[in-house]
């Protein structure tokens, strides 16, 4: 059974980002996977210090924050999708915080590059700046190794999924990417990549 695990990199809970990744890891149960959400929202997750303790004391961070209960649910997860409101064009600081603080994995043997990485963005408007903050989610995921899988939904056949809301629940009426991230989580509940 696939394990899939969504991480909502929004800093509002309940948020356009959060439904997105409900829904995509709703299919992906749909098709069997077993899926954990994990919300950013309320959370305290500091940046990295670069201390360098981390190369000392394994298997985690040194910092005592939210990120402790994270690093087991991304050890846990065969696949991870990163969901992530556009700010300023890019991801939000508080899912870069994750990235950054996911090196202590990065020094387990890499633990993150037997991973599958997806990504869900959204942004204000139809070009709102989405593949960019996908494209920098997804330059940090291969940084930790991870495997791209993107949406291969039809009759698009794009690679991510992208949603455009302003207000609070405006995402509900963006049908487009609800049916691609529905699509999503139905792949990613299907892939199988095996590491020798």
């Amino acid at each position: 059974m696939k394990r899939i695990l969504g991480i909502a990199g929004s800093p509002r809970p309940g948020g356009n980002t959060e439904f997105l990744l409900e829904r995509l890891l709703a299919a992906a149960e749909a098709e069997g996977a077993e899926t954990k959400m994990f919300t950013l929202a309320g959370k305290t997750i500091a940046p990295c210090a670069d201390c360098g303790r981390c190369t000392n004391r394994q298997p985690y961070c040194v910092q005592s924050d939210d990120m402790q209960a994270l690093y087991d649910h991304m050890l846990w997860a065969d696949a991870i999708v990163f969901g992530t409101p556009v700010y300023m064009g890019t991801m939000t600081a508080q899912l870069k915080a994750v990235f950054d603080r996911a090196r202590p994995l990065w020094l387990m043997d890499n633990a993150l590059s037997r991973k599958i990485a997806a990504a869900v963005a959204v942004g204000e408007g139809r070009w709102g700046g989405q593949e960019l903050a996908i494209q920098n989610v997804y330059w940090a995921a291969l940084n930790h190794g991870m495997v791209v899988v993107g949406g291969a939904c039809l009759p698009y056949g794009n690679w991510e999924v992208c949603g455009v809301a302003g207000a609070a629940g405006q995402i509900a009426a963006d049908e487009e990417a609800i049916a691609a991230a529905e699509g999503l989580g139905r792949r990613l509940a299907k892939t199988n990549i095996e590491f020798g």
